[in-house]
């Protein structure tokens, strides 16, 4: 991986509306494509550091930008997946992977549909696609034995759209899992299985 080009291009996509943006994807679906704040990367890059993963899972690609600050901080055994809706940005942001030689793959579709896909457990799993998703998802990675005891739980927007995250942020309080909220501009939960 080319770490000063990595840094470059994160330098770039951090120019992106923070505002976010609506989009509709090839089958007609509605979507929301919103950028993680400055202040949440470091501590992604810091997380991967500090746990050393040798698996990543993202939920919600978008550009890349999130995936980048996790590929920062990946040791080079590890490797990340990371899902995308739409087609087109997908394919955009694995291409920006391979020519900056990042070790992850793309997986383009409806998030539940790529994780019925994916085999072998993750050591970490970053949520960030729609947010009133987020407890399905887990449901079906933990049915799936996508997770194990010690894998990392992260995930965007639970003070932002907390409403949204409800039942997700209920999941962790009801089964006693430890955690905490970071107060980023967004909130980003930190949960550890």
């Amino acid at each position: 991986m080319h770490r000063t080009e990595v840094i470059s291009e994160i330098e770039l996509l951090e120019k992106f509306s923070k505002q976010g943006e609506s989009y509709t994807n090839s089958s007609g679906s509605y979507g929301w494509r919103n950028p993680i704040r400055s202040d949440t990367g470091i501590i992604l890059q810091s997380l991967v550091i500090a746990e050393d993963p040798v698996r990543i899972l993202e939920i919600g690609t978008a550009h890349g930008l999130s995936a980048l600050y996790l590929a920062l901080g990946m040791n080079e055994n590890c490797f990340i997946d990371t899902i995308e809706f739409d087609h087109d940005v997908g394919v955009d942001t694995q291409e920006r992977f391979d020519r900056l030689e990042v070790p992850g793959k793309v997986h383009i579709g409806e998030a539940l549909d790529m994780i019925n896909k994916l085999e072998g457990t993750y050591d970490l799993i970053f949520f960030d696609a729609q947010k009133s998703h987020y407890k399905r998802q887990l449901d079906l990675l933990l049915e799936k034995n996508l997770v194990k005891k010690g894998t990392l739980l992260l995930a965007d927007n639970v003070i932002d759209r907390s409403e949204e995250c409800a039942e997700f942020l209920h999941y962790f309080l009801e089964n006693g899992i430890n955690h905490t909220i970071i107060q980023t501009e967004c909130g980003l939960l930190v949960g550890k299985l």
